[in-house]
């Protein structure tokens, strides 16, 4: 399927990139876009969470905020298949000096905005999701009012670049505002909510509903508000044109001062400066291998020296190795020799001072006796004692007289400092002799590494000296071919930077011929208009009509007085949409009302953009939402049923025949069996059976 010649844009296919892994859609069958995609499944899995995303990427301020989604994804990439309008000849005259005849490439561009922070900058590549062109991107705002914005960048594709909308549509010195994409979205985005809020056309917002009227009219070149607006379309293409061009002048003529040559020439210094670094290349090899051959006698003399760095090396990192460890057992040897202090400090104290002063009884004055712990109790103060200074002492007093109880335990605790002082006393000669080995080993591994430093050196002259001879006459032509590459690199480094200047000169030209095959467009526009004198009633009568078609290939019940005003509102019955009743009647009424325009806007070759996305066309079908009706519970639903299969076969008649090259998206929870075959995507809401959904490995609950 391809884009009929005109103004438009198609969707090719939604990546979401993610922390852990991407997520796509593709509305694509091989190379080509479908005319009928549909996204069905479950609920809660996601499906009107990609027509959100496709909104962010065509410049929508919001994204889906799901805690699956804002877990997972960091950015979005849309992939658009657009006509770019161009110029095929000379100018015409009898349109005007900048008119040419009007011609469409078809283009590809990949669109990627960010979800993390406040980031409003949008990449726009040259390419699709496969295949992305190797040109730096360009770097258009999000927001609608910068100079270069996303809405710009689709405006221009869809041919709506340069339009100003009215603020008071009725007062005619109304100041204006630039028309943005946003504008347009009413009638390329049927949203759930849209279906049956009672607000299909902004009637509870009025600065909403004038912009929508104005850009219906617009689309449809109604004579008396199309007129005034094509006319200011035509300055302002007519203004940047201008614009352009004197930037295009500017950049020829510093081109002209710079001396840059044309492609051609470019080219051919392109291939010298090649050739010249292969014939370098070449000539450096040749004398590296000759030098090689020339000093493979020394291959002796060479083997020995590296042996010998190679048993230096090794040398000096023992050293170092030995040196290190010398470095932390010097606290450890400190740390004994006090510890040593301590334990001969205590030894000498036990000798000096009685460990147990008290001899006379403080209660009655009787001298004491033996001090012993019987049944982990103190005689003395009845305590008890688990301490194991206490169990050594009863032990030692077990069979000591009265008199000599003090200095036997004296004599106990004596014995214990002993013991762990001849054990520090061991340890500490123990490492007192390892560090004098290890201080022996660091002082023999560094005396070697040096002798073998020394040798290395001898060894290393003596290659040179070897060498130097067959060597040194090779230096000079090496050293030639060095300087040869680099001025090869050189030359086609600057050939490069010159063809990239060029290659922005024919990107500003192509923007510029682009620019005047849309005001060539305009300005032809602006003629029809004029002399075809559209009014408005004329384009309400043509709404009405296809409303009212398209309401009775639906099967809508007694059908009567269906139309739509000139606030383009849809009546009913002559009773107002959103005063009939049914939610299921609303949700067919919103229907009919935007394929009516979408329809006759794409048939007459109007400027929308050529793609619609519909979310839940089913809402409110459901018997008790269907008409209020009184109907058994199996009639309604075979009503039910009915009107969706007549709604599919209506949208795949029209996309077959007189909606050829048009594109719609829906999103559906269970679409008839008669258009499974468009089902691009359909998600089980269950592990078991993938894909679970969008995020196809978020945790389920």
């Amino acid at each position: 399927m391809s884009i009929p010649t005109g103004p438009g844009l198609r969707l090719l296919g939604l990546r979401l990139i993610g922390y852990r892994k991407n997520y796509e859609v593709r509305f694509t069958d091989g190379e080509s876009w479908n005319p009928l995609s549909l996204i069905a499944g479950e609920i809660s899995t996601g499906k009107t969470t990609i027509l959100e995303f496709v909104d962010y990427c065509l410049g929508g301020s919001a994204f889906p905020q799901h805690p699956e989604v804002v877990d997972a994804v960091k950015a979005v990439q849309l992939s658009i298949e657009a006509n770019v309008p161009v110029e095929l000849e000379a100018e015409d005259s009898e349109i005007g000096p900048d008119a040419t005849r009007l011609g469409y490439t078809r283009q590809r561009f990949l669109i990627q905005r960010s979800v993390e922070g406040s980031i409003k900058d949008v990449l726009v590549f040259f390419g699709d999701l496969d295949e992305v062109e190797q040109v730096a991107p360009n770097i258009v705002s999000s927001d609608s009012s910068a100079n270069e914005s996303i809405s710009k960048f689709l405006l221009a594709l869809c041919g709506l670049d340069g339009i100003k909308l009215r603020v008071a549509p009725t007062r005619p010195d109304s100041p204006t505002h630039q028309l943005s994409f946003r504008d347009t979205a009413p009638l390329w985005y049927l949203t759930n909510t849209r279906l049956d809020n009672k607000n299909l056309v902004f009637e509870h917002t009025p600065h909403k509903a004038n912009k929508l009227r104005q850009v219906v009219d617009i689309l449809f070149d109604v004579y008396d508000e199309g007129r005034a607006v094509l006319a200011g379309q035509v300055a302002e293409l007519q203004e940047q044109l201008r614009g352009e061009r004197k930037g295009i002048d500017a950049l020829r003529r510093f081109i002209r001062e710079q001396g840059i040559q044309g492609p051609v020439e470019l080219d051919s210094l392109m291939e010298q400066a090649s050739a010249r670094r292969t014939q370098a290349v070449l000539r450096l090899s040749d004398t590296d291998d000759a030098a090689r051959e020339q000093t493979l006698f020394a291959a002796e003399a060479r083997r020995a020296y590296q042996e010998k760095e190679e048993r230096a090396r090794e040398a000096a990192g023992k050293a170092r190795e030995r040196e290190t460890l010398l470095r932390r057992l010097a606290p450890l040897r400190a740390q004994y020799a006090d510890d040593l202090k301590k334990l001969t400090l205590l030894k000498e104290a036990k000798r000096l001072f009685d460990p147990l002063a008290v001899t006379v009884c403080p209660a009655c004055a009787s001298s004491l006796g033996d001090v012993s712990i019987v049944n982990g109790r103190c005689t003395l103060c009845r305590s008890t004692v688990p301490h194991l200074a206490h169990e050594a002492l009863s032990a030692v007093n077990a069979g000591a007289t009265q008199n000599g109880a003090t200095e036997a335990a004296a004599s106990a605790n004596e014995f214990d400092v002993s013991k762990e002082l001849s054990s520090t006393k061991r340890r500490l000669n123990e490492l007192n002799d390892y560090i004098a080995a290890v201080s022996a080993e660091a002082k023999d591994a560094r005396s070697e590494s040096s002798i073998l430093d020394g040798e290395a050196t001898e060894l290393r002259m003596r290659f040179d000296s070897l060498t130097r001879e067959a060597v040194t006459p090779l230096l000079a032509e090496r050293d030639a071919a060095v300087r040869a590459v680099a001025d090869a690199d050189l030359s086609i480094d600057q050939v490069a930077n010159q063809r990239r200047m060029l290659e922005s000169v024919e990107k500003h030209e192509r923007e510029v011929e682009s620019l005047a095959a849309r005001l060539n467009e305009a300005r032809r526009r602006a003629a029809d208009a004029e002399a075809a004198r559209r009014e408005r009633s004329e384009m309400l009568s043509k709404f009405s009509d296809r409303f009212r078609a398209i309401l009775q290939s639906f099967g809508y019940p007694k059908l009567t007085e269906a139309e739509i005003n000139g606030q383009l509102i849809p009546y009913v019955r002559g009773i107002r949409y959103d005063r009939v009743g049914s939610s299921g009647a609303t949700t067919l009424i919103s229907l009919a009302w935007e394929l009516a325009i979408f329809e006759l806007a794409y048939e007459e070759g109007r400027r929308h953009p050529g793609f619609l996305m519909i979310d839940s066309p089913q809402k409110n079908l459901a018997p008790e939402g269907l008409f209020g009706t009184t109907e058994s519970e199996e009639r309604a639903e075979e009503v039910a049923e009915a009107i969706v299969r007549r709604i599919y076969r209506h949208l795949a008649e029209w996309l077959e025949t007189s909606g050829s090259g048009a594109q719609i998206i829906i999103v559906d929870n269970v679409p008839p069996p008669s258009v499974v075959k468009s089902i691009v995507v359909k998600y089980s809401g269950s592990a078991a059976e993938p894909p679970y959904g969008l995020i196809d490995d978020a945790s389920t609950p």
